[in-house]
Formats: structure tokens, sequence, C-alpha cells
């Protein structure tokens, strides 16, 4: 065992190749179990492979590598085979030598003041560790998002053409109701001008009139009973006024309901599946946003330059 570039580097015989093979570990990233599993991979013939201590005990799996190399020598059992593992002694190692020059540490010092500076230079080679392998994690981040956001946009096509087809019959359905209802309105106009100047006088269609008006109050009373969804005074200035988008709307969900229900269109799969796509994209773009790319100064201040140029071409975009 030896140490090239401030990583343990481990060589150990394989049984069935007869060979030696190199294993570089990471003191804080890596843990037996780990290194176990590493040396079983490359030798089929591998059926158990332990470490033990000096005194005979064997360390647990979960043990780092860097605990494993603080404790001294130990032995390494693989399948009937013990070898002894010498870890390099601190003051031969350069590296080493640079992480007690960086603590400090004195010969005086008391052991639990040394145990300290040890936890010191642990706390940085983790800090190390993360900031070394960031990069690594999200590249793998965003390749895990972009195939599950593939994956819900081959099952989501297919849903969205499908209700592309439906809100286009729902829209022309709508439109033709509200043609119906211009062409009824004309209509009702005309029948009573037709009665009140040309068939009979105002005095004998002013009652009619009236319960006219009165039925357009009923009407709304019931049309707030039915909906149930805006207060009675909102009902009838919708209904007088009539809300032509309000009604509109309305009368698209309720055929595309009914539309959906017929060509066995799923719509709570298609809101799960849309609101997954929406989650996944605002993911990719956290995860790709520049200030957690580690982006010098400079590089910030030329994206929010563009930002604002492009901005600037296209106002219109903030409305949407």
């Amino acid at each position: 065992m030896r140490y090239e570039n401030g990583l343990p580097v481990f060589e150990v015989p394989l049984p069935s190749r007869n060979e030696t093979c190199q294993f570089i570990l990471k003191p804080v990233g890596d843990t037996v179990t780990r290194f176990c599993d590493y040396i079983k991979c490359e030798d089929k013939g591998i059926e158990l492979v332990n470490i033990y201590s000096s005194n005979g005990s064997r360390i647990a799996g979960s043990t780092s590598v860097g605990d494993l190399l603080i404790r001294g020598n130990f032995r390494l059992r693989i399948n009937d085979m013990f070898y002894i593992v010498e870890v390099p002694s601190l003051n031969g190692d350069k590296i080493f030598h640079r992480c007690f020059a960086i603590v400090n540490m004195q010969e005086s010092d008391t052991g639990y003041d040394k145990m300290q500076k040890f936890d010191d230079i642990k706390c940085a080679v983790a800090y190390l560790h993360s900031v070394m392998n960031v990069e690594e994690y999200k590249a793998l981040r965003e390749r895990i998002l972009l195939e599950k956001y593939e994956t819900v946009q081959a099952e989501l096509k297919p849903l969205l053409e499908a209700k592309a087809r439906i809100d286009t019959l729902c829209k022309k359905r709508a439109q033709r109701v509200l043609w119906i209802t211009f062409g009824a309105m004309g209509f009702q106009a005309g029948f009573f001008g037709r009665l009140t100047w040309w068939e009979y006088s105002w005095d004998i269609m002013e009652p009619v009139t009236y319960f006219t008006t009165y039925a357009s109050l009923i009407a709304s009373f019931a049309y707030y009973i039915y909906t149930n969804q805006v207060s009675f005074f909102k009902a009838l200035v919708q209904f007088l006024s009539y809300d032509y988008n309000e009604h509109k709307r309305r009368a698209i969900s309720l055929h595309f309901h009914k539309k959906a229900t017929k060509n066995n269109f799923d719509i709570s799969r298609f809101n799960e599946l849309q609101n997954a796509a929406n989650s996944i994209k605002l993911d990719l773009k956290r995860l790709r946003d520049p200030l957690y790319q580690g982006l010098p100064t400079t590089n910030l201040t030329s994206l929010l330059k563009s930002s604002e140029e492009i901005s600037c071409i296209n106002p219109s975009k903030e409305f949407h």
C-alpha cells in the first residue's frame, strides 16, 4: 500500500489470475464494504473478502477508508488467504506532512488536541471531495431528469394530440351555441318589435316585457342553483350582461368532459403527467441556473446584460 497524489493505492493479488490489481480509493467517499466489493468484481473466483485489525477483530463495513488508514496496519482476508497491509508512516508521507503543517501539529499536543486536528483534516478532505464531485453530481442529476422528462413526454404526446382534437370539437360546438344564442336574442327583439308596433300596442306588450324580464331573473337564480360557484348577485349580473367568456369556458369544459369519457381520454392521468413534466422542467431550470454553476462574476455580469438586452427587444414577453 502507498500514497499517490494524496490518495491511497492498494495492490491486491487476485488468486484466479495470479496477477496483482491496483485499487485507488477515496479516503472519505469509499468504505470497507466498497473496497471488498471492488475486489470481488475484479475476480469472480473470490467468494469472501474481509478486513481485520492487527489484533484479529473484524472491521465494520461502514468504516471509511480514511478511518481505516488512521488505525494503522491491518489484515486483508481473501477466501482462505490472509495478507498483512502495512500503512505507510505519517512521517514519511508528504501529503500527511502538508496536513500536519496546516494544522500545526506538534509533539507537545495532547491526545485530545491531536484528535481534534485530525477531525479538522477529515472535514477539509470531505469539503474538497464535495467540491471536486459537485459537477459530476450535477451531470448525473441532469441526465436522470432528462431521461424522466423524455419518458413523460413519450406518454404525454398521444394524450396531447387527443386533447387537441377534443378541444377543437368543443370550441366549434361552443361557438355554434353562441351563434344560436345570438340568433335567439335577435329573434326575440324582432318578435317583440313586431307585436308592439304592428300587431298590438305598447300598453298590451308592457306586461309581457315585464314578465319576460322577471323570467330572466328566475333563470339567473336557477343558474346560481345549478352552478353553485358564484354568488346570486354575480350570477344575476353574469346572466343579464351575459359574460360571454365565462359561459363559453363553461360550455367548453362541460362538453370536453363528455367527449373525454366518450373517447376514453383519462383526464386524471393527463393532469398527473402534465404536473410531472412541469416539475421536471422546473428542476432542470434550477439545476442550470447560472447562480448554481459557480460562474465567475464577469460571466454573471455578461449574462445579466444579455438578458436585459433581450427584455428590451421583446418587452411584451413579460406579459404572456
